[in-house]
């Protein structure tokens, strides 16, 4: 294969030199990024503007979490690349809040000119918490545009009880900044999502939302200022966001019109063609705030992630905030039965890619060629992308991680010089791509050795909580807040844990994480825990991480459906039916903690996966005996 740099088979010197190469080449590659500068440019336009701290998150206008490289502003001004953080700069210090995803990337990617809070640990308190102990007449800004209404909301509350202010300034200071070499906005054509994976025409979701409308709210508008939740409606896909087939716009629904706020260059003949049949209006991305502020309706309902912006050009006396799940999240989450078929036939073909990667990857490396994490990320994208229904990207920048990388829960695996794959440690890959009739997120850890005691006895409280979550049945009106213990507990036994959520939301060819729903505490970000319902996918995704040494997880997507009980007491009952369809490694267990229910259920799991996929791979005689061997 093209990513093996050696086939021949290194020698004990040859190795540790590898090792000591990659530990040279890590501490050049993690160096952080000068910002004194820009920190020293930053707070001129603060003074200038009357801010004495400011506020910078890493999301764009709609919320989003992934972000075009144009409203990565976060990572311009502090140097750090992860996906969710804030940074709050003082005229006499800079400080930086995230939570345990990223305490130590933070560590290595920040400059002497932050303080790094690192959140969840005793005694740390989120930044929310922090600007309010800011001394008395301190003027916080924030830039409304991308600052959530709900949030504030409360912010506004708890400054002015202190006795200070939010400031939201007419201009990003950031961008003040930034100027010239800030990037251009993405230009990638709109296409229609075909209703062969849509299952559900645009005009009909218009339709439902109206009807919900018009029973809820008199002479109103709804407001989608969440991409996926406006490329979802109109049944509309693009590339403009890296990782997520969405585009930057605001659709406004209301009993006479459904009006599109877009970059008209994102347009092609038959999208307009497309959106006029339905009578969709078309309107300049920039002139929703005019809409807003000019529309005579009495009432204005936005979701929880609207901007403060768009609440103050509406009014609001008039907007009334959907602080439950919207109509139109809750209808996304659900998939119907084309979005579900679809799904499984993603999961079963990207179950055969993966099979055909992993068995090359075994075979290099029991050969003993070196392999680094950035060369086996590659090699899957490769073997992936081969599938005629793959739309050019990928779902989330691949973790592929080896050793002590792993312990890194959000680990990016650098494009050059990255980890060379070893047989001391687990390998763990967590990737997916984005295809028309699914998007996909698995993760799975292997050992290409022989593991130590206390790796397998790690790995096997996993994969315990994995089944334990995999195996529920539970009544309607279940939460997964509810359900997030049962995967913890095999864990709990051993004393481990882990801190992140169990699962997440994963959407219909959209948003890799997806709310309202999830298995979490938070339950997908909702502020009100959100029930379960059938055709809700979501991730199964247990780990273990200890930093400086390995990290453990394993994923798999799961669909809520209706089960059958025994007495169907006080029913309806559901369960999780298991999406994913790559064989769980048996070579990392302790087959002595297992009961004879979780042995079992990993043999059914691990056969149904060969029996599914071996057609699939017919051929290829090295995925063929791969899978024969799980």
């Amino acid at each position: 294969m093209g990513c093996v740099a050696s086939r021949a088979k290194p020698g004990l010197d040859e190795k540790r030199a590898l090792l000591a190469q990659y530990a040279s080449e890590v501490s050049t590659r993690t160096k952080p990024v000068d910002t004194t500068q820009r920190l020293a440019q930053l707070r001129h336009v603060m003074r200038t503007c009357g801010v004495d701290a400011y506020v910078i998150g890493s999301e764009d206008a709609h919320g989003s979490e992934y972000t075009a490289p144009c409203d990565q502003r976060l990572a311009f001004i502090t140097g750090f690349t992860g996906s969710t953080a804030t940074a709050v700069v003082c005229l006499d210090g800079a400080h930086f809040f995230t939570d345990g995803r990223y305490h130590v990337q933070a560590s290595e990617q920040l400059d002497d000119n932050w303080t790094l809070h690192k959140v969840g640990e005793p005694g740390v308190q989120p930044w929310t918490a922090w600007i309010t102990e800011l001394p008395s007449g301190t003027h916080v800004g924030m830039d409304a545009a991308l600052l959530p209404h709900t949030l504030a909301v409360r912010l506004r509350a708890a400054l002015q009880a202190q006795r200070k202010a939010l400031a939201c300034p007419e201009r990003n200071l950031v961008d003040e900044v930034w100027g010239a070499g800030r990037p251009g906005p993405a230009l990638s054509y709109i296409y229609e999502h075909a209703i062969e994976y849509a299952g559900l025409d645009a005009a009909t979701k218009i339709r439902d939302l109206r009807q919900w409308l018009a029973h809820h709210h008199e002479d109103a508008a709804y407001v989608l200022s969440a991409l996926d939740e406006v490329a979802w409606l109109l049944n509309l896909r693009g590339a403009s966001i890296p990782c997520n087939p969405v585009f930057p716009a605001y659709v406004v629904v209301t009993a006479d019109d459904v009006a599109l706020f877009v970059d008209e260059r994102l347009l092609t003949r038959p999208v307009r063609v497309y959106l006029a049949a339905m009578g969709v209006s078309l309107h300049a991305y920039e002139g929703i705030m005019t809409w807003l502020r000019d529309t005579p309706l009495s009432t204005i309902l936005v979701d929880e992630r609207a901007s403060h912006a768009l609440v103050r050009a509406a009014g609001e006396s008039r907007v009334v905030v959907q602080t439950a799940a919207s109509p139109v999240a809750l209808a996304k989450a659900c998939k119907n039965e084309v979005e579900q078929d679809g799904l499984r036939r993603a999961y079963r073909r990207d179950g055969a890619a993966w099979a055909k990667w992993a068995a090359w990857l075994e075979e290099a490396m029991q050969r003993g060629a070196t392999i680094t994490e950035r060369q086996a990320a590659d090699e899957l994208a490769r073997v992936r992308a081969a599938d005629p229904l793959y739309a050019g990207m990928q779902a989330y920048d691949a973790i592929s991680a080896a050793g002590p990388n792993a312990a890194l829960p959000h680990y990016e695996t650098p494009a050059t010089h990255s980890r060379v794959l070893d047989r001391e440690a687990p390998y763990l890959n967590d990737s997916g791509p984005q295809y028309h009739d699914g998007t996909i997120d698995t993760t799975r850890t292997v050992h290409f050795g022989r593991p130590s005691a206390e790796q397998k006895r790690a790995y096997t409280r996993v994969l315990q909580g994995h089944i334990a979550l995999a195996c529920a049945r539970f009544p309607a009106g279940t939460t997964g807040a509810q359900l997030d213990m049962l995967a913890r507990q095999p864990l709990f036994r051993d004393g481990y844990k882990y801190m992140h959520g169990t699962g997440h939301g994963v959407g219909s060819f959209l948003a890799v994480h997806e709310g309202p729903h999830g298995l979490s505490s938070s339950s997908g970000g909702a502020s009100v825990p959100v029930p379960l319902q059938e055709g809700m996918a979501l991730s199964n995704e247990p780990g273990f991480y200890e930093e400086g040494h390995f990290g453990i997880r394993i994923e798999s997507i799961v669909l809520v459906r209706r089960a059958t009980t025994h007495r169907e007491f006080q029913g309806p009952w559901l369960e999780l039916e298991t999406l994913t369809r790559v064989p769980i490694s048996t070579r990392l267990v302790d087959e002595r903690l297992l009961s004879p229910a979780e042995a079992q259920w990993l043999r059914a799991y691990n056969r149904q996966c060969r029996d599914e996929l071996l057609p699939l791979v017919r051929g290829d005689r090295r995925a063929e005996k791969w899978l024969r061997q799980q």
